[in-house]
């Protein structure tokens, strides 16, 4: 009876996976199909012949080499700048005891919940007053602290559930702060740093709405601004589109598949405490 019970809940668990991998299956499918008018003829039949026609049509058309680059720059700097920030307060608000402190969290929570248009307005004023609108900086700093409250609470409660007897042998080894930080701490949080660099990258590399509103130089717009250029005002050629976001769905894919362990290692160690 356990035995049979097994089965099932691992048919489930595998028919719950195809339900959630079809969309991106039929996606990569798709984009491999002649035209429109096979997509929508029959949506859910595999393509007739396999071309990769219309990945180098989404390449050429899109521009997508110059996309590919703009994001890859936004997203990395953006979640570099997201682990050493969000590492850096997460380390102090678990390991040391300074006033206001539970405030402090209670702030970066609030960061959590309000909405990014909310504050869309005033952040694009901030981006023109500094002088960096229609840059890469005006998404790489936006992003960062888009990103920053989830990375500091994570790793605050990672860094809180450590052992206190860690650190009290550090010191006892005469181990200084910057040491114990760098030399420890960092190298027991990778889990963490994983889980934060994926989450960072997620969140920006498909970001679309501050992208399209804060660059405006077609040659500084990244991957997701970039797919409009297949949208036309009677036509769309849907089999280029697919092809393009399957194209800029590999990254992350293959971002996860490395990581994925450490993730799940990180946001059980991050909820322990």
């Amino acid at each position: 009876m356990n035995r049979a019970s097994s089965h099932l809940k691992t048919a489930g668990w595998l028919c719950l996976a195809l339900l959630f991998l079809y969309p991106m299956l039929w996606m990569a499918l798709s984009s491999f199909k002649s035209s429109n008018i096979e997509i929508f003829g029959h949506p859910f039949s595999p393509p007739h012949r396999i071309s990769f026609a219309n990945y180098q049509n989404a390449i050429r058309q899109g521009n997508l080499a110059s996309y590919f680059i703009n994001s890859l720059w936004v997203t990395g700097l953006s979640a570099a700048a997201v682990v050493c920030l969000g590492a850096w307060a997460g380390f102090a608000l678990s390991k040391t005891r300074f006033p206001l402190r539970k405030t402090w969290l209670a702030l970066f929570f609030l960061g959590m919940v309000l909405p990014v248009q909310s504050y869309l307005i005033p952040l694009m004023g901030l981006l023109e007053t500094f002088g960096i609108h229609d840059s890469l900086w005006a998404l790489i700093l936006p992003y960062t602290a888009q990103n920053l409250p989830v990375s500091i609470l994570l790793f605050a409660a990672f860094f809180g559930s450590l052992p206190g007897e860690l650190e009290e042998a550090a010191r006892l080894e005469g181990v200084g702060t910057a040491r114990f930080y760098f030399s420890i701490l960092l190298p027991v949080a990778r889990p963490a740093v994983a889980t934060i660099v994926v989450i960072s990258c997620l969140n920006t590399w498909n970001e679309f709405l501050m992208a399209m509103l804060f660059i405006v130089d077609p040659g500084m717009k990244t991957l997701p601004v970039g797919m409009i250029a297949f949208e036309q005002s009677h036509n769309t050629d849907y089999p280029a589109l697919l092809a393009g976001l399957s194209l800029i769905s590999l990254p992350l894919l293959l971002l996860y598949a490395i990581f994925n362990k450490q993730i799940i290692r990180g946001a059980i160690a991050g909820a322990v405490k």
